[in-house]
């Protein structure tokens, strides 16, 4: 049968909106540019993939006539972001060509017949456990912005390693990330219980399957998790999200950890630090961000300099009383450390001219940052 349905607009653009950031890009299959609408007795469902993160919606709809066919994701989203009209209808004619009306406006949209798009992979819904959006935000903005960009160093860290534990009756979730050069970490407890998790393997879940749990936490106070052998699966609202997981291993992150001696540290205010660093990285060398920290009594000195547009510097007041050292850092990486904290004051432990800092705050429980130190 052709499919034919009058769809309300605020509720089929929210789900285009989330759907078409999936759609797979130029040089993949054409049909995963499109979007799979499929109009039965529960409604409108809508489902985008691009073989790595799939992603459906169930969108409720006035069904004339039952039926499957493919739209292009972005047409078809600017199409309705720009009606006017409260509700949108939608009827297949020959050759997968789709009529668009709204009262005053008609428009004609070439699909794809529905045969040619990817299952849906099939996911268990019984062994699910119930995590706070606001937990889950935590988890990704503090750890995300040090995963590998796509093509540096090793595959495995191209993506966020999630762990579970129990200590006693207390069950904690964990993100981890590193890029090779900076490690972060962000741990929250859970209220519940976190069995179905599997502690026996690594769990990597790419950047992108990340970034859309994140939008998902939008959508409710609360996210249904599930992780299967090859997937994690993730329900806010009306929207069913199934990511496939990365393979590979993680680098051992609690020894780096263990390793770090925090005899000596330094206390600063977060706000004078970052506001610093953001003038002094105006003057690294775009590849490295290489800045000087020598770090004194009471006192720390950034400076940096660029062959070609000059030099900066400057002091900032801290807590520290101990040897004096000279040490290299990425500046946009301590920068970014810093700014998804909420910490008035951190504390940065540093033994050596050659040892890692590690970053805590007080207002941030569960999350560290280290950086690895440069030669200047």
């Amino acid at each position: 049968m052709t499919l034919a349905l009058n769809v309300p607009r605020p509720e089929f653009l929210a789900g285009l909106a989330a759907l078409q950031n999936i759609t797979g890009k130029k040089g993949t299959l054409a049909v995963l540019a499109n979007i799979l609408l499929e109009a039965d007795q529960e409604g409108l469902l809508m489902t985008a993939t691009d073989l790595e993160v799939g992603i459906r919606c169930q969108v409720p709809a006035e069904i004339i006539s039952p039926g499957r066919i493919t739209l292009p994701a972005r047409k078809l989203f600017e199409l309705v972001r720009e009606s006017e009209e409260s509700h949108i209808h939608l009827e297949e004619q020959e050759n997968f060509w789709v009529r668009i009306s709204a009262q005053a406006s008609d428009c004609r949209l070439a699909g794809i017949g529905a045969d040619e798009f990817p299952t849906f992979p099939p996911y268990r819904e019984d062994n699910m456990v119930t995590v706070s959006s606001r937990l889950m935000n935590n988890l990704i903005d503090k750890t995300i912005y040090s995963v590998a960009q796509e093509g540096e160093n090793n595959f495995n860290l191209a993506g966020l390693l999630l762990e579970r534990e129990s200590i006693e009756e207390d069950h904690f979730l964990r993100m981890v990330s590193s890029d090779g050069h900076r490690l972060s970490m962000m741990e929250g407890k859970v209220e519940g219980d976190l069995s179905p998790i599997p502690q026996d393997r690594v769990i990597l879940i790419p950047r992108k399957g990340a970034q859309e749990i994140r939008k998902l936490c939008e959508e409710a106070d609360s996210l249904f998790l599930g992780v299967e052998e090859k997937q994690v699966v993730v329900k806010a609202g009306v929207f069913i999200l199934v990511i496939r997981l990365m393979s590979g291993d993680f680098p051992d992150y609690k020894g780096i950890v263990k390793a770090i001696n925090k005899a000596k540290y330094i206390t600063v205010n977060r706000k004078i630090m970052m506001h610093s660093l953001k003038r002094v990285n105006i003057f690294t060398e775009d590849r490295f961000n290489a800045v000087s920290f020598v770090i004194e009594n009471n006192k720390i000195t950034l400076s940096s300099q660029n062959m070609d547009y000059g030099s900066a510097k400057e002091d900032i007041t801290v807590e520290y009383e101990g040897d004096t050292m000279q040490l290299g850092f990425n500046g946009k990486y301590f920068y970014e450390s810093l700014q998804v904290m909420e910490s008035e004051n951190i504390k940065a432990y540093i033994n050596s001219e050659e040892s890692p800092c590690l970053i805590q705050g007080d207002k941030d429980p569960g999350y560290l940052s280290i950086i690895m130190p440069m030669k200047l």
